[in-house]
């Protein structure tokens, strides 16, 4: 004959308790949270490298030949595409633009692009026009060399009325 074990007695559950089962027993970050969470590391990481490179570079002649060639590209555009009269002005210690207004007046720019730039301690521009220079609607703009000079490095930009290009200067004997 066979001997059956005595069933063991039923619990009864505290009505209180309550199981959990929200997390299966698994917890911690998805690979999609890990890559977020990288991704934004990486790309803070980027931004202040490249905050630290531009506070510690020195300004150099030939970014500012570039920068004033640059602009001085801008502003021949502004003016032929905006149909209106642009001057190029310089000052002692930097250089802007103005637009002429119908009474021949210059009103100076302020805007980002065309607003007045300082040049760095050490840097001199030198025009072989006197300002204002006019950058005509149709290209007519008189043409100008600017050298851009530290006392050790100089760099020519040259304005056809049309183009703008900044070129090392060639050395002197």
């Amino acid at each position: 004959m066979a001997v059956v074990a005595p069933a063991p007695p039923a619990r009864r559950m505290d009505p209180g308790f309550r199981r959990d089962d929200s997390h299966d027993g698994q917890t911690g970050m998805t690979l999609i949270e890990m890559l977020v969470v990288l991704a934004i590391i990486g790309v803070a990481a980027g931004a202040v490298t490249l905050g630290i490179g531009a506070a510690t570079r020195k300004p150099s002649v030939e970014s500012e030949a570039r920068r004033l060639a640059s602009r001085l590209q801008a502003a021949a555009d502004d003016a032929m595409l905006g149909d209106k009269l642009i001057a190029f002005t310089a000052e002692p210690h930097g250089y802007g633009f103005a637009t002429i207004g119908a009474n021949g007046k210059l009103a100076p720019r302020t805007d980002d692009a065309f607003a007045p730039h300082t040049l760095p301690a050490g840097i001199t521009l030198t025009l072989d026009v006197r300002p204002p220079l006019v950058l005509g609607v149709d290209g007519s703009g008189k043409p100008i060399a600017a050298t851009v000079d530290n006392g050790s490095r100089r760099w020519l930009v040259r304005y056809d009325g049309m183009t703008a290009t900044a070129l090392p200067a060639p050395a002197t004997p």
